[in-house]
């Protein structure tokens, strides 16, 4: 094996520099075996597609420099962390027989800082859902969305900060409620949409960013809430939003254990949806989970929109019971 001259001050700057990867790698992974924890260990698990690609390549490193040992301790940590992703990835579709109506859904945080409704505009008109879920939308985003016609029925709570929050629906909404499920001021949605011969709940959400203790108390509380409120729904739910919150995380199990919900993401590949274009910080925190009575027909995470998130769309359809009728759907006025 030919290798680059050096000298040896520089060599072993180089080994020193791997070596500390190589450690930091070693602390960030007992965090995350601590998430269960809570706060401030969750942070990092959220991260360990990142520690997976790192230790890899740090294992590469050593493997060249002739370390096998911590070589092989780097090829441990990155299957470690590989686990989780590759077990979504080959999770197979939950069976169900779904012949009920079909809805299509997307969520999409707008970003309130961002002034250029264009590039979103252009991809609803591309892509359009029965139902659309936005989080951080503000007064002049609201302007922005009164030029989609093909929404009639919605319901914007706007804010000038990041957490303004809407529904727009091409179908009708019998009932859409603001609630505050964490007490703290902050608004989420419950509400009701009107299939043909059915009816399905939807939760819309924007958590808080979970970087203080207090925060990360807040977004739990919701979460939690949110599972007693699907739990107890007598309709098929769905819950859609920014979770803040990403599938590795000890909390969201907690979710889906108390919900009965699952992630329409399961047995696809892992992709970002914040901060996609910057691998080091890229998550997966934009959701849409759905309760056992609905199929997944299709789930993707969409392009660039001009905002730092990336939308989520799912096609669904619904699991009718045996005997269900098709009563015709009341429209309900313009929200």
């Amino acid at each position: 094996m030919i290798r680059p001259q050096t000298g040896p001050d520089s060599l072993r700057s180089s080994n020193f520099a791997i070596l500390l990867i190589l450690g930091a790698l070693g602390v960030a992974t007992a965090c995350a075996l601590l998430a269960p924890l809570g706060w401030p260990f969750e942070l990092f698990s959220h991260f360990r597609a990142q520690y997976a690609a790192t230790s890899l390549l740090v294992a590469l490193l050593l493997v060249w420099r002739e370390r096998r040992a911590l070589a092989a301790v780097a090829v441990f940590l990155a299957l470690w962390h590989s686990v989780p992703g590759v077990q979504r990835a080959l999770a197979g579709p939950a069976a169900a027989s779904c012949d009920g109506p079909a809805i299509s859904a997307a969520t999409v945080n707008l970003q309130f800082t961002n002034h250029d409704p264009q590039r979103f505009l252009d991809w609803v008109g591309e892509h359009p859902v029965d139902l659309l879920i936005l989080q951080e939308v503000t007064e002049d985003w609201a302007a922005a969305l009164e030029r989609l016609d093909a929404y009639p029925y919605r319901q914007l709570l706007t804010r000038e900060d990041a957490y303004g929050i809407g529904v727009l629906s091409r179908l009708p909404l019998e009932e859409v409620s603001p609630v505050d499920l964490a007490g703290d001021g902050l608004p989420s949605l419950d509400g009701v949409l009107s299939l043909p011969g059915q009816e399905l709940r939807f939760l819309a959400l924007h958590t808080r960013w979970p970087i203080l203790p207090r925060l990360a108390r807040s977004r739990d509380v919701v979460l939690g809430r949110t599972a007693d409120r699907v739990r107890g729904s007598a309709l098929p739910a769905i819950v859609l939003g920014d979770l803040n919150l990403t599938p590795d995380a000890p909390a969201f199990d907690r979710l889906l254990d108390e919900s009965g919900l699952r992630d329409v993401m399961d047995g696809r590949r892992w992709r970002p949806t914040w901060l996609a274009g910057f691998w080091p910080l890229a998550l997966r925190i934009d959701h849409i989970l759905v309760s056992p009575g609905l199929c997944v027909e299709h789930a993707e995470v969409g392009p660039s929109i001009g905002s730092d998130h990336r939308p989520v769309l799912a096609r669904l359809r619904v699991r009718l019971p045996a005997s269900a009728a098709f009563p015709v759907a009341t429209a309900t006025e313009r929200r």
